[in-house]
């Protein structure tokens, strides 16, 4: 029979092994790792429109154009509507200098006065209803420029993130702002100075050619 002392060792051996190979972390353990993924958070991204406008040179300008246009013509139109008051001014005066001195004025001479002043009152009624039109389609005409101004302006910044969007792999851009969709955003995520930078490089580059 073998001594107990002889294999007490072996026994003692095989315990420490077995222990140690079913221990967590053990380098036995074959473990899942996890695919290589871009966080989600850097796929969205998003700009602040606000800011945008108030610094996007292209947007500045045609601002700038377009009230420059509207204070030249109210002011010409000013001008038209005060001269037709000045007008209107003296035909009332004259209206009531004639009815004043109605009674010594002979039936004929009365008859062909207010045939003279109906005429004129529907020339001036004429000339009124031309100054508000006028006046009408300036405001029109103005509002189409303003149109198309920012449809100008929304297909560049649109073009320009479409293109950054897939030289980044960014997945979705949203908008902070006057009708945006994002109430918070974590400045990481703001590509709003990049993408002023980069629009502003662009027509810079494109006034200087013109």
């Amino acid at each position: 029979m073998k001594s107990i002392l002889n294999i007490l060792p072996v026994l003692l051996f095989f315990i420490i092994t077995t222990t140690s190979c079913n221990k967590p972390g053990s380098g036995n353990e074959t473990t899942a790792t996890p695919a290589a993924t871009t966080p989600v958070s850097d796929k969205i991204v998003y700009i602040d429109i606000d800011t945008l406008l108030n610094k996007y040179n292209l947007y500045l300008d045609k601002k700038s154009e377009l009230e420059g246009q509207s204070k030249t013509a109210e002011k010409a139109l000013a001008g038209k509507i005060e001269a037709f008051q000045r007008r209107l001014g003296k035909f009332q005066q004259e209206i009531g200098e004639i009815q004043q001195k109605a009674n010594t004025i002979a039936p004929v001479e009365l008859k062909k006065m207010e045939e003279k002043y109906a005429q004129q009152q529907q020339n001036l009624a004429k000339e009124e209803e031309s100054l508000m039109k006028q006046r009408d389609n300036a405001a029109l005409d103005l509002d189409k420029k303003l149109q198309e101004t920012q449809k100008d302006l929304q297909k560049k910044i649109d073009d320009y993130l479409a293109k950054v969007a897939v030289e980044k792999g960014y997945q979705l851009v949203l908008m902070k702002g006057a009708g945006g969709s994002v109430m918070y955003g974590d400045k990481v995520l703001d590509i709003t100075d990049a993408t002023l930078k980069q629009l502003n490089d662009e027509y810079s580059s494109t006034k200087e050619k013109k």
